[in-house]
């Protein structure tokens, strides 16, 4: 990061992110409100969350990544716009998951996440059987569950799994017209590949 970056993020960090790991996570105290809370896990440098949330301003985001660079341009854009309905984790997003109550969340959000194409690192997979499992005893009933990418295969294991959930239905959907595009998805735009959205809700 340049010199003035990282003095932004030295200052807004503080203000604007959340604790990887401590008590049980109270979003009254975070937000001063109750409305919908949604976890947008790995948010890039934040120009689709922080589009999501102006465009929502009734529901609370909490965005998580471990790129700092990201994590500091998501600072500057929250500033920028003058969001108040979003906070950031610069953490690992599971380890977060320790600090939400079942039930809490309305959604979560996974767009385009590391596919890990090779068969031997198919387990570090963001939407695994057991990863899954707990992004839906944290989801409250008609939560949703939203993942997009635009690898193939990936999006057919995710479907299988989600599918093999009992409190899971849904499947593969039109590209939402709500859902900001990412700049993970332009590049896979312009390379020829085409998005597939999957979402679930909880039952």
């Amino acid at each position: 990061m340049t010199t003035a970056r990282a003095d932004l993020f030295e200052r807004l960090a503080p203000v604007w992110c959340l604790d990887e790991v401590g008590e049980d996570l109270d979003p009254f105290a975070v937000f001063g409100r109750t409305a919908p809370l949604v976890l947008d896990i790995g948010i890039g440098f934040g120009d689709s969350l922080t589009t999501a949330a102006a465009a929502d301003p009734d529901v609370d985001l909490i965005g998580a990544d471990v790129h700092t660079p990201g994590i500091a341009s998501t600072l500057a854009r929250i500033e920028t716009m003058g969001l108040t309905n979003l906070r950031l984790l610069h953490g690992d997003a599971l380890v977060f998951l320790a600090r939400l109550a079942p039930g809490m969340l309305a959604g979560i959000r996974i767009y385009f996440p590391d596919p890990w194409p090779k068969v031997r690192h198919r387990h570090r997979r963001i939407t695994s059987a057991a990863n899954v499992d707990r992004f839906v005893s944290i989801l409250r009933p008609g939560g949703r569950l939203h993942v997009a990418t635009d690898i193939a295969e990936y999006a057919t294991a995710t479907h299988s799994i989600c599918d093999a959930h009992p409190n899971l239905e849904g499947g593969v959907v039109e590209r939402p017209d709500w859902r900001p595009v990412t700049r993970y998805e332009l590049k896979g735009i312009t390379a020829g590949r085409t998005a597939i959205d999957l979402i679930y809700r909880k039952i």
